[in-house]
């Protein structure tokens, strides 16, 4: 019975260690989103900077033009999607009263659901209502609304988003440096191989992975786009752009631009054939395009089991929110990487998917 507790006692600690990081994760999300983020790009951004600086380039030049020109393409882009989108933002109450309305004729009891609650809520006010005190005051407390929120979703993407961008710099210009170093303080030359290969794939995994989804993607969202615009749907570029987005989050980002060009639609025709002509049409396009075009494109390389992608995402968007759902594909892929090179780390290796190399 002796011979147990050593043993118990090391999984005790292991499951606190655990708990422990995972706290902190979460509660320093602030600082470690724009840390993870500019991580992310540096490994995607490297090779690009490396291979000018081969040409004659100092690294921070080279460094400066990849993020200036990164920037750029991003800010274009949101510039020119900037006005379609603040409009349709200005529509959310009229489409919420469209769905409404919808889903009124859908429904035939719709009407003596809505009798009975106004019933309920008549009795839930007489019965809490005191008349008979004229002294008390009812305060009500005014919602601050969507808009409140949104701004400050862009007011905290302003400031992860700056540092990120500054870390990224010096990720870029200083931080090979750095690993050559963490690399050189290293005690034996196992130790010292094994992290030189972790890095090397890490970074040839990652830059290889978000460019190959990033071409897939904008080629998603271009024909989606085209498509949208044959058929006279509103706005879409934007929509085009919608789906492009969403595409980096496994199953869940086709199953929402489903319902945002679900509702869209509802907003903007009146005839049931319309309606669903474009929801249909994305759907049966990203089923052939999952079927048939992203096998071809990603190869045997990227295989990922999709249980332990959809817990990954679960779990990375209860930590982190909407940025923690994004991050997630890209931190398996490096997480991945880790395991099989790590040897007591081999079994989670087999478990989340092969990598052939």
């Amino acid at each position: 019975m002796d011979t147990n507790l050593p043993n118990k006692s090391d999984w005790a600690i292991k499951i606190i260690a655990i708990l422990a990081v995972l706290y902190t994760l979460q509660v320093a999300r602030d600082v470690m989103l724009p840390i993870t983020l500019a991580l992310i790009f540096a490994l995607l951004l490297a090779p690009a900077v490396s291979r000018l600086q081969k040409i004659g380039l100092p690294r921070s030049i080279a460094a400066i033009i990849i993020m200036t020109l990164g920037l750029s393409a991003i800010t274009g882009s949101v510039y020119a999607l900037a006005s379609p989108a603040s409009e349709w933002l200005q529509r959310v109450p009229e489409a919420v009263e469209v769905l409404r309305d919808q889903l009124g004729n859908v429904n035939s009891d719709n009407d003596n659901v809505d009798a009975a609650s106004r019933s309920i809520d008549s009795l839930a006010k007489e019965f809490s209502a005191s008349p008979s005190d004229p002294q008390l005051t009812q305060v009500v407390i005014a919602d601050a609304g969507w808009r409140s929120e949104l701004g400050e979703i862009a007011k905290n993407f302003g400031v992860y988003g700056t540092l990120s961008i500054i870390l990224l710099f010096f990720l870029l210009t200083s931080g090979e440096a750095l690993m050559k170093r963490f690399i050189h303080s290293l005690p034996t030359q196992r130790d010292k191989a094994v992290v030189t290969r972790i890095a090397e794939l890490a970074q040839t995994q990652m830059s290889r992975y978000l460019l190959t989804i990033t071409a897939v993607n904008i080629s998603v969202g271009a024909v989606t786009a085209l498509g949208l615009w044959l058929a006279d749907f509103p706005d879409p570029a934007l929509w085009g752009a919608v789906a492009a987005l969403l595409r980096y989050i496994p199953y869940l980002g086709v199953s929402i631009t489903l319902i945002l060009f679900t509702i869209v639609s509802a907003v903007s025709y009146s005839n049931p054939a319309a309606i669903i002509a474009a929801p249909l049409s994305y759907g049966l396009f990203t089923a052939f395009t999952g079927q048939f075009i992203d096998p071809f494109v990603h190869g045997l390389r990227f295989s990922l089991n999709p249980i332990v992608v959809f817990l990954w995402i679960f779990f990375w968007g209860w930590l982190w929110g909407a940025p923690g759902v994004l991050l997630a594909v890209p931190l398996l892929t490096l997480f991945q990487v880790v395991c099989q090179h790590t040897e007591r780390l081999l079994p989670l290796a087999h478990i989340i998917g092969d990598s052939n190399e």
